[in-house]
């Protein structure tokens, strides 16, 4: 062959490359996001501790019975799904990433950015950790422990609660699931320390120096019955305005049932 030749075949060579290259740029794009066609939207789920019954179980100050000051947990990543079945069929899961430890009575939210495909679902599980041997910014008991309630009896007498449980949650919806998609994409995870404390006679819990300890060393029958109830004190909300936090008349996703 002629170096003119070879120099033909080349050239030829070349555009069949640059064409193959862009059907395949083409591919990519004509396939982008779902089978379906819907693109993955970016939620937020955010988390925030409250009292349904206020008057007896207050937040930081004002209790008849008890008054949480803080509430340190340890949450690993909550997973979403339609196990239990959903109205509309099976739709993929997802994972919110960790949220870690935090204060979930300090008056402030706490919220993780997730990615998902819009859908129908079912069911939330939500895992409590226990915290490192060592913590920073944080109370010294909390080391171990997955749970550190602190507070204030109405006779002024501090309370602990301390449990290393390591446990998932479980919340279902109602039977028609609840949707999430780019327009109601946020949630918000509500603790209810009324719920919790709902029960227990704290004011029978033995002192040490002049404090109620309940843990794994003291107390545990109360501990046994504080654990035993802590599903029933979490929920799920809608967030319909995306702030964070929990308002009454929120539409209720999922709960323990």
């Amino acid at each position: 062959m002629t170096e003119r030749g070879q120099a033909g075949m080349l050239a030829r060579l070349r555009r069949i490359q640059v064409f193959s290259l862009l059907l395949g740029l083409l591919g990519v794009a004509c396939t982008g996001g779902t089978e379906t066609g819907n693109p993955p939207f970016t939620g937020a789920l955010s988390y925030t501790g409250r009292s349904s019954a206020p008057d007896d179980y207050a937040v930081r100050s004002g209790g008849r019975i008890a008054s949480v000051q803080s509430a340190w947990l340890d949450l690993s990543a909550v997973s979403v799904s339609s196990l239990g079945g959903c109205d509309g069929g099976a739709q993929g899961a997802f994972t919110v990433p960790a949220l870690g430890l935090g204060d979930h009575a300090a008056g402030q939210h706490n919220v993780t950015a997730f990615q998902a495909q819009p859908g129908t679902f079912c069911s939330v599980e939500l895992g409590f950790v226990r915290a490192p041997t060592a913590v920073t910014g944080a109370p010294d008991d909390v080391a171990s422990h997955s749970l550190l309630l602190l507070g204030v009896l109405a006779d002024g007498t501090p309370f602990s609660i301390a449990s290393a449980a390591e446990t998932v949650v479980e919340l279902k919806s109602e039977a028609g699931g609840f949707s999430l998609d780019s327009a109601q994409s946020s949630a918000v995870v509500v603790f209810d320390f009324a719920a919790w404390l709902s029960g227990l006679d704290l004011a029978s819990a033995t002192r040490e120096n002049g404090e109620a300890r309940i843990d794994d060393g003291s107390n545990q029958a109360l501990l046994r019955r504080f654990e035993a109830q802590l599903a029933t004190g979490i929920s799920v909300y809608r967030d319909e305005h995306g702030d964070g936090r929990f308002v009454d008349g929120a539409e209720l996703l999922a709960r323990a049932r």
